[in-house]
C-alpha cells in the first residue's frame, strides 16, 4: 500500500505542474480519475522475468477483444522471451484516464488510441514519430510498412507539427466507417426491391417513406424508415460529405460548416425527421436505442458499423444484409474513414521493443485472429479481402460494403479542441434536428464562435 501511495502522491504533483498542458474540459477529469487509475496500475501482481524489458500497453475493450488480445500477448512473449508486457485494461473513460497518467508522467510505452483523439495528444508532442520503424521494419521485408495498409487509414493518424514536420503518430490496427443496415424481411413483406449500391438521396428518402408505417392507425408510426442519431456527428455526417461539404478545410484551419454543400448535407438530414417523417423523434423513440428498435423490427434501415455485426449475427430474428450510403449531389457516397491503432509514447524508455509489440500486433496473422470476433473491418488490405472478414457463409451477403466505400471515404481529422468544438456544434444543431431552425440559419450563428475555439490553442 505504501508504494500505491507513494506513486499517487507523485502523480498528484505532477498533475499539479502539468494540468496546463491540456484543454479546460479534462482538468476535473484529470483529478477525479486519479484514484481509480492508480489502483489500476499498481495492484495485483503481475508475472515478471528479471531480465525482460517491460513495457505497458493500454487499451480499452470489451471482455471479448481483451480475451484475444491476451491470447496474442502471451504468444508474444513466447516468441519474445526478453520483453514481457503488462495490459492495462482500461474499459470506461480511457481517455479520461490516459490523460491523467500522461500528466502524471506514467504514459504507458504502447497506446491504443482511435483517430478523432488522437489529435489532442499529437499536438502536445506525447507520441513518438512512427516513420523511421516503418521505414527499416520495411527494409527487413517481414515487418509492417507504407503499403501494408489501406491509405486513408494511416493518413488518418498522419499529423504536421508546427514546425511543419509531417509525422506518424500511429499504425491502424481497425477501420470504423458506417454503412446502411437493412432488414430483409421488411423490405420483402412491403415488397419493395433490396437497396443497392449507388442508390440517390431521393430513392433512399422514398425508400424509407414507404418503410414507415402506422399499423395501427392511431397516428403514431409503429415502424420507421431510417435510423436518426443527433450525436455523435459520424451519424450526420456522411450526408454532409456526401452533398460536397466538410466541417473544417483541409488544413483544419476554417471551420466550412456554414458553407452551402454542407448546409445542404444538415438539412437534408434534418428533413428526414421533419419532412418525410421517416425518423423517429426523442418522444417516438421512447428512449430505446436505434439498435434495439432496429433489432425490434420498428426500424427497417439503420446507421451503424462493422461492430453491430457480432450481436446481429448471434441475435436477430430475421434476415439482414448492409448497403452504403446513399449518392449525394456530389456524386460520390461518402463516409468516415475513422481508425483505432497503436502508438508509442515520445518518452517511452523501450521504443524499439514497443515498435516489436505493435509489429507483431499488426501483423497478418494476429490480426486474422482479432477480424474472426467480427467486431471490425481490418485496416490491412490483405485480411480484410479474404474470406475470413467477408465471410461468405454468414451475414451480411454483401460485407464487401464496408470494404467498397473506403476509396472514397474522408480520413478523419479532428483538431485538438474538437470535443469542445462538437459538444457547441450540438448544441447549434439540435433545434435543426427538432425542426425548429433551418440549418442555414444555425450555422451561420454558430460559425463564429467555432471559428474562434477553432483558432484558440488547447
Amino acid at each position: 500500500m505504501g508504494r500505491i501511495d507513494h506513486e499517487r502522491n507523485r502523480m498528484l504533483q505532477s498533475l499539479q505542474k502539468y494540468k496546463s498542458q491540456f484543454p479546460s474540459w479534462a482538468a476535473s477529469a484529470l483529478f477525479a480519475g486519479l484514484f481509480a487509475v492508480s489502483c489500476v496500475l499498481f495492484s495485483g501482481c503481475e508475472r515478471q522475468n528479471a531480465k525482460a524489458v517491460n513495457i505497458q500497453l493500454s487499451t480499452w475493450g470489451s471482455a471479448q477483444e481483451i480475451a484475444v488480445l491476451r491470447a496474442l500477448l502471451d504468444e508474444f512473449e513466447q516468441n519474445h522471451p526478453d520483453i514481457h508486457v503488462k495490459l492495462l485494461h482500461i474499459p470506461e473513460n480511457y481517455y479520461q484516464k490516459l490523460h491523467i497518467l500522461v500528466a502524471g508522467d506514467l504514459t504507458p510505452d504502447v497506446i491504443f488510441t482511435n483517430s478523432i483523439s488522437f489529435p489532442i495528444y499529437a499536438s502536445q508532442g506525447i507520441f513518438r514519430d512512427l516513420r523511421p520503424f516503418l521505414a527499416k521494419s520495411g527494409q527487413v521485408g517481414a515487418g509492417l510498412s507504407r503499403e501494408t495498409f489501406y491509405p486513408s487509414a494511416l493518413q488518418a493518424f498522419q499529423w504536421k507539427t508546427a514546425q511543419g514536420q509531417e509525422v506518424q503518430g500511429a499504425l491502424p490496427r481497425d477501420i470504423s466507417n458506417l454503412v446502411i443496415f437493412y432488414n430483409r424481411d421488411l423490405f420483402q413483406k412491403a415488397g419493395i426491391p433490396y437497396p443497392k449500391a449507388g442508390w440517390t438521396w431521393q430513392q433512399f428518402a422514398e425508400t424509407a417513406q414507404q418503410l414507415t408505417l402506422d399499423q395501427n392507425n392511431d397516428g403514431d408510426p409503429d415502424q420507421f424508415g431510417f435510423s436518426f442519431y443527433s450525436t455523435p456527428p459520424l451519424f450526420w455526417l456522411p450526408f454532409v460529405w456526401s452533398a460536397g461539404g466538410n466541417l473544417f478545410s483541409p488544413d483544419l484551419e476554417r471551420v466550412t460548416i456554414a458553407e452551402p454543400a454542407a448546409v445542404k448535407g444538415l438539412q437534408f438530414y434534418a428533413d428526414l425527421r421533419n419532412v418525410w417523417h421517416v425518423a423517429p423523434k426523442k418522444v417516438e423513440s421512447g428512449g430505446v436505442t436505434m439498435s434495439q428498435l432496429f433489432m425490434q423490427q420498428k426500424l427497417a434501415m439503420m446507421a451503424n458499423g462493422r461492430w453491430s455485426v457480432p450481436v446481429l449475427r448471434e441475435q436477430a430474428k430475421f434476415r439482414w444484409d448492409v448497403v452504403p450510403f446513399p449518392v449525394g449531389p456530389s456524386g460520390k457516397s461518402r463516409v468516415g474513414i475513422d481508425a483505432s491503432g497503436y502508438a508509442i509514447s515520445a518518452k517511452s524508455l523501450h521504443p524499439q521493443e514497443s515498435f516489436e509489440l505493435i509489429r507483431f500486433l499488426l501483423s497478418r496473422e494476429a490480426l486474422a485472429k482479432v477480424t474472426e470476433s467480427g467486431l471490425i473491418v481490418p485496416a490491412r488490405p490483405d485480411v480484410a479481402e479474404s474470406d475470413l472478414f467477408l465471410s461468405p457463409h454468414q451475414a451480411p451477403e454483401h460485407g464487401r460494403a464496408f470494404l467498397d466505400v473506403i476509396p472514397d471515404g474522408v480520413p478523419t481529422r479532428t483538431p485538438p479542441r474538437w470535443n469542445e468544438i462538437s459538444e457547441e456544434l450540438g448544441l447549434a444543431l439540435e433545434p435543426v434536428w427538432d425542426g425548429k431552425v433551418k440549418a442555414a440559419e444555425a450555422t451561420q450563428v454558430a460559425q463564429p464562435k467555432l471559428q474562434h475555439m477553432l483558432e484558440v490553442s488547447p
